[in-house]
């Protein structure tokens, strides 16, 4: 069988080998997410049970007819551009997308529609390695604070809330990012689609069990929360409250998976297909068109080159200067709201607290970014300390920031201070609200071959003190020492 087809095997290594040259700066990336985040290590695993997958299925993918198709040049051209966007931007979403939607669209084009079609899933499982998903994580934390809290009420156990802060009489929980229970819910979800796909053959019980491997994580983990708060009531904060919780928490996750196996179990079809029994010594035509080959080979080969380019530029770019950047407030010191937030290398930070309306309840924290070393826009820097602070709820208020809408977000402390606070971008002169809009923003200034260094600004307003009176300061002093930037609410 390789005989008969080793041109086709060569030419499959080939544009699987080009692949692994132009995306190997994502596939590092993602390869680095995986091994420094809990949330990810699954991805290590992802490639290699999707490539066991293909091989169960090898019967039918062998007897089938291949050829080389160019219709998923659709999928291919689009995310090529869109990991050149990622390495000038330094978008590792971008770039991990890329690379992991990349490898099962070459292995479509290399064999064709009908192979395709039968290895669909182990082909799509693949996507599983792209590192998503902490963005659900503030979410995560309010649906399980809010499940706990209506079954502690339930159970008539005296509760006090404020924002993420449980209290009881015995002491002060805090339904942190590790509480959020994200990891086990997106390896729930690994876990439950591939189970569907392995045992599963009815639709209707597909779809019950994907939904179920969505819900169930979240239900079991608003349980554990709330387990946990009521073993350190009874037993008066001495179990429970400190490291063993999170035991507690590793052999719950345990249980619940094998809980829905157990399910999975109940439900799962008994009469199952044999692949082994249809293997057959017949083989179906298997088609390479060299010119095609080539053609792909010239387009990854291309993209790499220019993937190089870039890197090579951006090593050439000169940050700007950020010495005469700083807005000259008239601070004042008879409150202090110190937010602390978490800047990552930055080159340059201040902090300045000012008044508004004649009280002095407002911070403004600046962090500059060269590129070098460091990153502007990243999920690295936190607004504030998760120690000290939380978020009251989930609601945003909005106002117009330069023809801008500026969300403005409110947390708290376990004292019951209450502060508001918003955050945006300064690149170039110009205002950014969004970090995606400041990214790409980024990443066509790079492209264009201009240095895209910029600011991070985070202004932190007493809940009692008018936000809007905050930003008026900050344009009038903006003004008085004629920088380009300005601050107006519309």
């Amino acid at each position: 069988m390789i005989k008969q087809y080793k041109k086709q095997y060569v030419s499959v290594g080939i544009i699987l080998l080009l692949w692994l040259l132009f995306c190997h700066q994502g596939l590092f990336s993602a390869a680095q997410v995986w091994w420094t985040n809990d949330i990810f290590n699954h991805g290590f695993f992802i490639i290699p049970a999707s490539l066991y997958l293909i091989y169960l299925r090898r019967a039918r993918l062998i007897a089938v007819e291949k050829n080389i198709s160019l219709l998923p040049l659709i999928v291919i051209f689009p995310s090529c551009f869109l990991y050149i966007v990622g390495v000038a931007g330094d978008i590792q979403l971008f770039m991990h997308t890329a690379t992991f939607v990349l490898l099962p669209a070459l292995i479509w084009l290399a064999i064709g529609h009908k192979a395709a079609r039968v290895i669909v899933f182990p082909l799509l499982f693949m996507l599983f390695s792209i590192p998503v998903g902490e963005q659900l994580i503030p979410y995560l934390q309010e649906i399980a604070a809010d499940g706990a809290v209506a079954l502690l009420r339930v159970t008539g156990i005296p509760l006090y809330r404020n924002g993420l802060y449980l209290e009881i009489p015995q002491g002060r929980f805090l339904v942190a990012e590790a509480c959020s229970g994200v990891s086990f819910f997106i390896a729930s979800i690994v876990i439950g689609v591939l189970y569907t796909y392995l045992n599963l053959q009815s639709r209707k019980r597909q779809i019950f069990f994907v939904l179920l491997s969505f819900l169930f994580p979240v239900a079991a983990n608003i349980v554990r929360i709330y387990g946990i708060i009521l073993i350190a009531y009874y037993t008066n904060m001495e179990h429970a409250a400190g490291a063993d919780h999170l035991i507690y928490g590793w052999f719950f996750f345990a249980f619940v998976i094998v809980c829905l196996l157990g399910i999975g179990e109940l439900i799962r079809d008994k009469v199952g297909t044999d692949e082994s029994a249809q293997m057959t010594t017949s083989a179906g035509h298997w088609s390479i068109h060299q010119l095609k080959v080539l053609s792909i080979s010239l387009l990854l080969v291309s993209f790499s080159l220019w993937s190089t380019f870039i890197q090579s530029a951006l090593g050439n770019l000169k940050p700007n200067d950020f010495d005469q950047e700083t807005i000259g407030l008239e601070q004042c010191f008879q409150h202090d709201i110190n937010l602390t937030p978490s800047f990552n290398n930055p080159d340059k930070t201040t902090k300045a607290m000012f008044e508004v309306e004649g009280a002095c309840t407002a911070v403004l924290y600046e962090a500059w970014f060269s590129g070098i070393d460091n990153e502007l826009v990243t999920d690295l820097h936190k607004p504030y300390t998760q120690q000290r602070w939380s978020l009251l709820n989930s609601e945003i208020s909005s106002l117009s920031l330069l023809g801008k809408q500026l969300q403005v977000r409110t947390i708290t402390s376990p004292t019951g201070s209450n502060v508001n606070y918003a955050s945006w971008y300064e690149i170039n002169d110009r205002l950014f609200t969004s970090k995606l809009e400041a990214k790409l923003y980024q990443t066509w200034l790079v492209l264009l071959g201009v240095p895209s260094s910029g600011k991070l600004v985070i202004l932190g307003v007493d809940s009692k003190s008018n936000f809007s009176g905050a930003l008026h300061t900050l344009e009038m002093a903006a003004t008085k020492n004629s920088l380009k930037t300005t601050y107006s609410i519309e």
